[in-house]
This record gives C-alpha cells, structure tokens and sequence, in this order.
C-alpha cells in the first residue's frame, strides 16, 4: 500500500509533506543496505509505530491508571473544566496551563512507557562503569527497570504519584538521564512534542465528558515487547458526566 502510493507521485515535487520528503530522502540520501523501496517502507512503518501506536497504548495505561486514582482523575478534570470554562476547541493556551494533567501524563509515561527498549550503537569502544563496551556493540536501555529504579526514585518508585513532577524532570529523580520515555541525545523521538499534545487533547475531551472506574474484569497483565501492552486489554467502566 505505501508503495502504491509512492510510485503515484513518481517524479511528483508537488506534494510537501513527511511521505515526499522520505521518496526524496529514497533517491538522495545514503541507503545503506537498503533498496529504495525498502528505505521508503520501513521510514513510514517508524513513523506509524511512533506515531500511532506508542501515544495509543500511554492513553490506555493512563485510563487505568486514572480509573484506580480517582482523586487524580478528579483533579485532572477539574483543572481542565476550570480552563476551558465550556469551549468545545482546545488551543494551546489552553494546553499550556493543564499543569496537573502534565504530571499524570509524565508519569503514566514512566510507569508504562509505549517502548520499552531505547537502543544504541557504540561507535567506538567505550567503557560504562565498569563495563567495556566494544566498537560496533548495541546498547539496549529496559526503560521499565530505569523508571521504577528506587535509587533514582526513591522508596515509591513504584506508586503512581504524578505530584513527584511538580517541578519537572529534574525534580522528579536524582538524573533526569533515568527518565528517557522518548529516547535521549542526538535521536530522541522527533515526535515527543507532538505526542505530548495529543495526549493532552485526548484526555482533556474524555475526562470533561465521562467519568472511568475499574471494572471488576480487569487483569493486570502487562506483556513486555517491544511495546509494553496490557495482555488482557484495560476493562472500564465509563459514565457519562
């Protein structure tokens, strides 16, 4: 399918959006190992992955973290009834003051960040510690370990307690290194703004409409994979407000 629609726009400059800048980048760019076709397909599956997937399965967790906090739950709402004061449209003033649903956010993300691996390639040796990494190495980063780490977080690593992000990151745990939900350095997740606000938008229209609780069908159950997923889904019950 992403190939049909790349060879419609053979030799098309018309169109400026990420799927021609990736044709482009298919012909001008350095490929590697790759063909040209394979190049433009795994590009659009990252950006999908990244871009669908990962914001999909924070917004489930978030619900069933929501659900068994209903005081979070409750002062996420208010403070987003208080700020849109009845305004259908969200616009990012709006976003900007929604200072409570920031924290839930950051720390639905470091309980259950969407990937649970950050991966990396030693360009050269290096030695981390006590450990000698060699030239060529990849290096993979257990985002769920790290994030529920007690010497970064202290003895409540594992509670939910958004108010630990009052003052940001920094805040927050010992390194702002320990908390990497969307990658770190030079390749952090050129998404991360984006998804941010998308989730911000998503909660902001559930939680001024509907009121979530736990049903008594829910299993816990997260299954690690490259995205760390709720095995048994997330049962809710939802009421309208």
């Amino acid at each position: 399918m992403i190939m049909d629609i790349a060879k419609e726009r053979s030799g098309s400059t018309s169109h400026q959006d990420l799927l021609q800048a990736i044709i482009e980048g298919s012909k001008n760019g350095e490929l590697g190992k790759l063909t040209e076709d394979e190049f433009i397909v795994d590009n659009c599956k990252n950006m999908m992955f990244g871009g669908y997937q990962s914001p999909a399965v924070a917004a489930i967790w978030a619900f069933m973290l929501l659900a068994s906090h209903p005081e979070w739950q409750d002062r996420a709402r208010f403070e987003v009834l208080e700020i849109c004061k009845g305004q259908q449209l969200l616009d990012y003033n709006m976003l900007s003051k929604m200072k409570v649903l920031k924290m839930v956010i950051q720390e639905v993300l470091r309980l259950y960040p969407g990937v649970t691996l950050v991966s990396r390639e030693a360009m050269q040796n290096v030695k981390l510690g006590e450990l000698k990494v060699p030239k060529g190495m990849d290096i993979w980063i257990w985002l769920p370990a790290l994030h529920r780490n007690p010497e970064y977080w202290g003895a409540d690593a594992d509670v939910f307690n958004p108010e630990r992000f009052t003052n940001g990151v920094t805040g927050a745990c010992k390194s702002s290194q320990a908390y990497i939900p969307f990658g770190l350095g030079a390749r952090v997740c050129p998404g991360q703004n984006l998804a941010l606000i998308e989730l911000k938008v998503f909660f902001a229209v559930i939680l001024s409409n509907f009121k979530l609780t736990i049903s008594p069908k829910y299993r816990h159950s997260p299954t690690y994979g490259l995205l760390l997923e709720p095995e048994h889904g997330v049962n809710l019950l939802i009421q309208k407000i």
